[in-house]
């Protein structure tokens, strides 16, 4: 008779550089024979990966390990593994809190994670050499079978003044286009539709060992590969020049900018360790929508960073309205130790930092609506996502990234077919968009 094997079951929170992480684990635990199966399952191992970014996604982390530790003692798995960025930025801490946690590991080493795992081993996390994954890693696949994910790079060499990003993942280190392409081959033949290429500083791509940015010759290798789309994803604005708004010219690349500026005011920029003023950044987004007509930009804001002023806060409204950016995320200035912005004075109260964000939000809806209306009538072409339903399919349009856009409801069904296809846009809802099939 066989032996059962051992399983392990995965909970992924954060971004989308996550995501890959978890992948990557996974594979390598398929490779030392351990059976991946459903969160929603009993498993030997539950693992969760987790987020140390800000205080919202820290608390979600620690809610979400207190739960895994609940279901060990319930015997709903028999171990806990926590890894990733809340781990390596609170090692330290997070030992002496959490007793019922047999393993406690950070970004790095994923490696030697995996034999633990599969060994039922002990070991204290050491800091090791930076890791960056390549094509030689097989991953598991955990989105639907039309869509994923290629990080390519890891780390950043920005300092902004509150980002704890660097101190966590190192120093920005990209890899081989070579190995990129080689892994997007590998997606193509298995029928993906749409890949995403992630990273903390998508503009800085190889500018780890060249004189420039690689990105545009990254571009122009994956868009002869065939296949159907392609995004890039955080694309640092100050960066952003004539050859890499042109590179999105090429064939089967998305015309998709994902800015995060972060805000307009010369004066909180200076704060935030980062350049630009209003007049720059307007700038740029006319000259993306002058060399791309079908341009979909997306920018994030932080709001109530240390001595934002109301000047400052209208500064980032007027911005908002003008550019007519169709997509505008919003996030409250998060107060974050081992950050130089940690150190500021004149913190701004928490209700102060809600009602702004809520203000602009609602200048983000207001684009938003502005934008859809003027898909109306208009063919775009869509991805369709599980689960299907008698009547309508939810999915997305190519203008509308992963989690972050909303998402399109069809009437009528696909028959589970994952393939890009043409729909007709005939109303919307906030961020949900409606077609038909054509």
């Amino acid at each position: 008779m066989k032996n059962k094997k051992t399983t392990a079951s995965f909970v992924s929170l954060g971004c989308f550089k996550n995501l890959v992480d978890t992948e990557v684990l996974g594979g390598l635990l398929k490779k030392r024979d351990i059976e991946i199966v459903s969160s929603y399952e009993d498993s030997d191992w539950l693992i969760i990966n987790t987020c140390g970014f800000i205080r919202d996604a820290k608390e979600e982390s620690i809610d979400e390990i207190l739960a895994a530790i609940e279901k060990k003692e319930q015997g709903e798995h028999k171990h806990v593994a926590v890894f990733g960025c809340l781990t390596q930025r609170y090692l330290k801490d997070l030992k002496t809190e959490f007793d019922g946690v047999d393993i406690l590991w950070g970004v790095n080493d994923p490696e030697q994670l995996a034999d633990l795992i599969a060994t039922g081993g002990k070991k204290e996390y050491k800091n090791s050499k930076p890791f960056l994954y390549n094509e030689t890693h097989d991953r598991i696949i955990t989105t639907t079978p039309n869509v994923s994910f290629i990080k390519i790079s890891e780390g950043c060499n920005m300092s902004c003044s509150f980002c704890a990003i660097p101190s966590i993942r190192g120093p920005y280190r990209s890899r081989e286009i070579a190995s990129i392409v080689s892994e997007a081959l590998r997606y193509r033949e298995m029928g993906f539709q749409e890949i995403n290429l992630i990273s903390q500083n998508s503009t800085y791509f190889g500018k780890d060992r060249s004189n420039k940015s690689q990105l545009p010759l990254l571009l122009k290798e994956l868009s002869s590969l065939g296949i159907p789309a392609i995004r890039v994803l955080y694309l640092m604005p100050e960066e952003v020049n004539d050859e890499i708004i042109d590179a999105f010219s090429h064939p089967t690349i998305i015309p998709y900018f994902d800015l995060p500026f972060q805000h307009v005011s010369q004066s909180v920029l200076k704060g935030m360790n980062r350049s630009g003023d209003f007049d720059q950044k307007m700038k740029l987004i006319s000259k993306i929508r002058s060399r791309h007509y079908d341009a979909v930009l997306r920018a994030s804001f932080i709001v109530g960073f240390p001595g934002e002023t109301e000047r400052d806060y209208e500064e980032l409204q007027e911005f908002a309205r003008e550019s007519g950016i169709e997509r505008i995320g919003v996030f409250g200035y998060s107060d974050e130790e081992g950050t130089s912005a940690f150190d500021l004075e004149d913190k701004l109260p928490e209700d102060v930092i809600a009602y702004r964000k809520e203000m602009l939000l609602d200048i983000s809806d207001e684009n938003l609506d502005k934008y859809n209306q003027s898909l109306q009538g208009t063919y775009q072409d869509f991805i369709p996502l599980a689960p299907w339903e008698s009547d309508s399919t939810i999915g997305r349009v190519l203008s509308q990234a992963p989690d972050t856009d909303g998402l399109t409801r069809v009437g009528g069904a696909f028959d589970e077919d994952y393939t890009i296809q043409q729909i007709k846009i005939t109303g919307s809802e906030k961020e949900l968009l409606h077609g038909e099939k054509i």
